[in-house]
């Protein structure tokens, strides 16, 4: 190639290049800009309030069945076995979700009298999605709402409300209900939930952790989860890797810690479950299919594996740094982060948007899963 200087370069081109720099420069310092308010915004908006000492997080996956409620289990329990909280301090609770099937951590909270709301507003049942689309469903405001509403009311009184995710963060992004959307809309900070590996999960982390961060929303750091103890990807290397990583190039990321695998997990969702009150004692209703939110409570043999993952997580993670790091939130209806996907709301607002709800032509959802099934649809 030919040597160019500036002397061989039109002096006509000069000023226009000039000034496609200088528009260049200008986009990238205010998308900076940008970003860093929502980042001092969303910081400022959880200092520590007098009257709101609730301290909330929300876990994540950075994928489906990684281990977010078992890791939700685990907070829950060491956050009682420390003494940190009892059981009348805590609530959990999972905002949106696509199975409503009884599951460990539903049972342990309902075991141990922890409030609890293991089906929230929010249920991705099959057809769901596109009757949103073809406006047959609740606007994408009204779902955020009834979720602030629902995770407000859990909150009273409580020291820590666990806000579990569903699926990866974007999941429900469809609806405007992503883990990511609902986040902002709390106002309430993540820990993300990685597998195994060493690439693969700090990408994945990276990946995920920019999602969020789009929305305005802080990840604390990172729990990762069902690392063998042998082998080339065992708990042990990919410890050392990971850190090193964030050590050197992300040290605001924490990380804390590295779940082993817990083989006495595996299925641990998918046992029969058997009714635990008298409104669904044997004979009585057998034609209903058991939900999370029925009185349906740990086996002798469930309560042993929750004992186990409770003790494992409190070996193996540094519970004490999450609390630490999740400073109580200021849960407030004049929050008006996230405008640009999901603002908050007053009351007013929200009667309004409720009015406008009963307008829409809203379809059962009985008659939206039968056509649904007829068509051979199997999720949301």
């Amino acid at each position: 190639w030919p040597r160019v200087g500036m002397a061989s370069i039109p002096s006509s081109f000069v000023p226009s290049l000039a000034a496609a720099v200088t528009a260049v420069a200008a986009v990238v310092t205010a998308n900076v800009a940008r970003k860093e308010k929502k980042k001092k915004s969303f910081e400022a908006k959880r200092e520590v309030s007098p009257n709101s000492e609730t301290v909330f997080i929300m876990v994540s996956g950075d994928r489906s069945q990684v281990g977010k409620s078992s890791v939700c289990l685990g907070l829950l329990g060491s956050l009682l076995e420390t003494g940190i909280a009892t059981p009348q301090q805590i609530a959990y609770i999972k905002p949106a979700t696509q199975c409503e099937k009884p599951t460990l951590i539903s049972k342990f909270c309902r075991s141990r009298n922890i409030q609890s709301m293991p089906i929230g507003p929010v249920v991705y049942f099959s057809g769901f999605t596109r009757s949103f689309l073809n406006g047959k469903q609740p606007s994408s405001n009204v779902l955020l709402d009834k979720i602030f509403a629902a995770v407000k009311k859990i909150s009273q009184g409580k020291k820590y409300v666990i806000v579990d995710g569903v699926g990866y963060p974007a999941v429900g992004s469809i609806t405007g209900t992503s883990n990511a959307q609902i986040a902002a809309k709390l106002n309430v900070p993540v820990v993300l939930v990685g597998g195994k590996g060493v690439g693969n999960a700090v990408d994945s982390t990276n990946l995920n952790t920019a999602y969020f961060n789009s929305f305005g929303v802080s990840v604390l750091g990172s729990i990762f989860n069902k690392l063998p103890e042998e082998g080339y990807y065992s708990r042990v290397k990919c410890k050392e890797a990971v850190e090193s990583y964030y050590n050197q190039f992300k040290p605001n990321h924490r990380i804390y810690g590295f779940i082993p695998e817990i083989k006495e997990l595996v299925g641990a969702n998918k046992k029969p479950s058997a009714p635990s009150s008298e409104e669904r004692a044997p004979g009585k209703q057998t034609n209903k299919q058991l939900k999370a939110s029925d009185d349906v409570r740990m086996t002798k043999s469930e309560a042993a594996v929750a004992e186990i993952l409770i003790k494992l997580f409190m070996k193996f993670v540094d519970v004490e740094s999450i609390v630490q790091d999740a400073k109580p939130t200021v849960f407030s209806d004049d929050n008006d982060e996230g405008k640009d996907a999901s603002p908050l709301t007053s009351e007013k607002a929200l009667v309004k948007d409720q009015q406008d709800e009963g307008k829409q032509d809203i379809v059962s959802r009985d008659e939206i899963e039968e056509i649904a099934r007829c068509e051979g649809g199997s999720g949301g």
